[in-house]
């Protein structure tokens, strides 16, 4: 008996799910075919993939671990055999990790234009703190997402995709909106509205401002970008918020920004995608898009 693709798609999918009966149902088979062809395989290989726990997902071995990027691999050279013409025209669903930010701004109208190159393509994005998120990546639930910060992480690579500005924003009736020329120390006292103190651009902007003005009084904390806009566009007041989500409230009059001469505040936008694994044909297709329009694109 040799090793089949039936096998190997049971072992990446129980890997994924965690659960003979859900990789069964994601391959439409029935649980008992699933489970012989997983009990084979190990068989076949004569060592185990998963330790079993009654009552418990299924825990991947270490040499399961170390056999699943080139399971991976393998699964996805078949599926690029299958579709060997690189005239065929790209299809499937795709999904694509993002964090709140690039979720809200700039990723939709990135994937509207790439589905219309592509009609026979769908996206779906689902979005997730960084730290779940990497989770995904090493567990190949995802083969690709957008994220905030560019840290080195074990097992995935990260790409530097673009950079976002992050500015200070007030409701036009805010007593600062009207000056020029402000400083940092201006801005203490101030009523804020800010994201969580644990998010990465509250605990950089508290630590930014620390030292000339101390603690930041926020009255308004959210763990939605949307909601801290709101609630300065409402008069809740100060507000640190990507350009990208505020740009449309400053051209139409509904926010201002505040002209702190001393402040700047930047950050990467990073590509992740695991390292270990050969990407299928349509993810390598988004990610060269989304690497060759850093810039947006106009729809």
């Amino acid at each position: 008996m040799k090793i089949t693709l039936r096998q190997l798609q049971v072992f990446d999918a129980a890997a994924t799910l965690g659960s003979v009966t859900a990789a069964a149902a994601k391959l439409n088979m029935s649980q008992s075919a699933a489970s012989s062809a997983l009990t084979d395989l190990q068989i076949l290989l004569r060592r185990p993939l998963f330790a079993h726990a009654k009552g418990r997902a299924l825990q991947i071995t270490d040499e399961g671990k170390r056999l699943r990027p080139l399971i991976r691999s393998l699964l996805g050279d078949v599926q690029d055999i299958e579709q060997a013409d690189t005239n065929t025209p790209l299809s499937g669903k795709l999904v694509v990790g993002a964090t709140a930010m690039i979720a809200e701004t700039v990723l939709p109208k990135l994937c509207i234009a790439f589905m219309r190159l592509h009609p026979a393509v769908q996206i779906k994005v689902e979005v997730e703190a960084v730290g779940d998120m990497f989770q995904r990546l090493a567990r190949f639930e995802l083969e690709t997402a957008l994220i905030e910060i560019f840290p080195d992480i074990d097992g995935v690579e990260l790409v530097k995709w673009r950079t976002d500005e992050l500015v200070l924003v007030v409701a036009p009736a805010h007593p600062l909106a009207a000056r020029k020329g402000l400083r940092i120390k201006d801005l203490k006292g101030q009523e804020w509205c800010a994201r969580e103190a644990q998010s990465s651009v509250s605990s950089r902007l508290r630590y930014m401002l620390h030292e000339q003005i101390g603690q930041i009084q926020v009255n308004f904390e959210a763990t939605s970008n949307w909601a801290v806009r709101h609630a300065v566009i409402a008069g809740g007041g100060i507000g640190c918020l990507s350009r990208e989500l505020v740009q449309f409230d400053l051209n139409n009059g509904r926010l201002r920004q505040l002209d702190v001469t001393d402040f700047s505040f930047t950050r990467v936008l990073s590509l992740a995608r695991p390292k270990a694994i050969r990407r299928s044909r349509l993810t390598t297709a988004f990610d060269d898009f989304l690497l060759e329009h850093r810039d947006g694109v106009e729809i």
